[in-house]
């Protein structure tokens, strides 16, 4: 998670994750990098699973970080570049700034949604537009998404081995390092990796 009046501190994070049963290494991974003015999220999942998978999620991963300065476009391009001659991996990534305008995009099948607050509900207020194809593979023509957040919106993001209605499992005001080891105790399917990760954005810091 982001501490507070570090860049990118307007954006809580946390992630969990475990591999599939019997292997020591995940092909699913999440990535954070705060900067001045915003904060870059995503979630990577490589094909298949192993060490092979895991290396593809982690050259990914060190695009991401190196690059995170650029548009959504720019680094599904250079993570497909990178990726050419690996497993590929599917990712949804997304960009916030400081006035609560998040773009956002997947290339596969990492799906990602906005919970808002409604009464003593929470509902989905926007999931991200998810394209067909592979990073390292196919890169199709995408179309970045744009949703203005409200102070306390949550974003999910889970690779597909957390099965679907994960959202079902939260509670808005939980920690979120409790949200999302209780949606992959209770979500991870037994066949595959599995991660979730969760970025709750806290408005405008002064």
């Amino acid at each position: 998670m982001t501490a507070p009046g570090e860049p990118g501190a307007w954006v809580e994070w946390s992630s969990a994750g475990r591999p599939l049963p019997g292997e020591t290494v995940s092909g699913d991974l999440a990535v954070h990098v705060g900067l001045d003015g915003g904060a870059v999220l995503a979630v990577v999942d490589g094909l298949g699973h192993g060490p092979e998978a895991a290396a593809a999620a982690e050259r990914a991963r060190r695009v991401i970080e190196g690059e995170a300065g650029e548009s959504i476009d720019a680094l599904l391009r250079l993570a497909h570049d990178a990726l050419a001659r690996t497993r590929g991996v599917a990712m949804t990534i997304a960009s916030i700034r400081g006035g609560g305008e998040m773009r956002w995009v997947g290339v596969g099948n990492v799906e990602a949604h906005v919970l808002r607050r409604d009464g003593h509900r929470s509902r989905r207020a926007a999931s991200a537009v998810l394209y067909g194809g592979v990073l390292g593979y196919r890169l199709p023509a995408v179309r970045v998404s744009t949703v203005e957040l409200e102070p306390g919106d949550l974003v999910l993001m889970a690779t597909d081995g957390i099965a679907p209605a994960f959202t079902d499992d939260v509670v808005l005001g939980d920690p979120l390092d409790r949200m999302v080891r209780t949606i992959v105790e209770r979500r991870a399917r037994p066949d595959d990796d599995a991660l979730v990760a969760a970025a709750r954005y806290r408005g405008t810091v002064p």
